[in-house]
């Protein structure tokens, strides 16, 4: 495999951006051992090279589809009725021909149900023509099935075993990037596994041990200090 310029130009490391320079590290690793015989090459590190892309082919997948929704609902609101009850003084919203047969039964609402029917269906059927044309339904679809696929390979990378340190720091770097809320959370554990993927990149020369036990100090509350 070709490498590309930027899979080699070094990011700015540092301690605190473990993820970035663990997915530089692994990249050019991968890279690296294409040129390998394949009875050579890190099992692990191949399954998390097809995660990666997956992973990053959902994330460009949920941005597009959330941009169409955003353009959909400009151009046709979700389709809703308001159905005033003839006794009641609140009226009901719904979007479902379902809730509009079950509460407005017998002959005595017949001309409002039909009303509520027919004014649905046809909301929906402008959300339908609109959604069409601007792609939103098919891009969800795109992304659902991307979503499987990225599980999938998660799930064969979390249950293959590491027998390197290149392996281990594979593996945690799929676990912060899928269930860390954010990059710096400090929720248990996530600091505790950045932590342990920052010793791995230590031990191979990405940044030394002593500074990143010192920004590991530096980063505690001064209740702990």
């Amino acid at each position: 495999m070709a490498d590309s310029e930027n899979s080699r130009t070094l990011p700015a490391i540092t301690c605190r951006n473990p993820l970035q320079t663990a997915e530089w590290f692994l990249t050019n690793n991968f890279s690296d051992q294409e040129l390998w015989s394949a009875g050579l090459r890190d099992r692990v590190l191949t399954k998390w090279h097809a995660w990666s892309r997956a992973f990053h082919e959902l994330a460009d997948l949920g941005r597009a589809q959330q941009k169409l929704e955003r353009q959909l609902m400009c151009m046709a609101p979700a389709p809703q009725v308001e159905v005033i009850l003839p006794d009641s003084a609140a009226p009901f919203i719904t979007s479902s021909i379902s809730e509009i047969r079950d509460r407005l039964r017998g002959d005595a609402f017949a001309a409002v149900r039909a009303r509520a029917e027919a004014d649905l269906l046809a909301k929906r059927q402008h959300w339908e023509a609109v959604d069409e044309t601007v792609g939103y339904s098919r891009a969800k679809r795109a992304e659902d099935e991307a979503s499987l696929v990225e599980e999938r390979l998660a799930l064969e990378l979390s249950q293959a075993p590491a027998m390197t340190t290149v392996a281990a720091a594979a593996k945690l770097h799929s676990i912060l990037e899928r269930g860390s809320p954010h990059p710096e959370s400090d929720e248990f554990p996530w600091p505790q596994i950045r932590s342990i993927l920052v010793d791995i990149l230590a031990m191979n020369g990405m940044f030394s041990m002593e500074t990143c036990a010192r920004l590991s100090l530096d980063s505690r509350p001064p209740s702990v200090r």
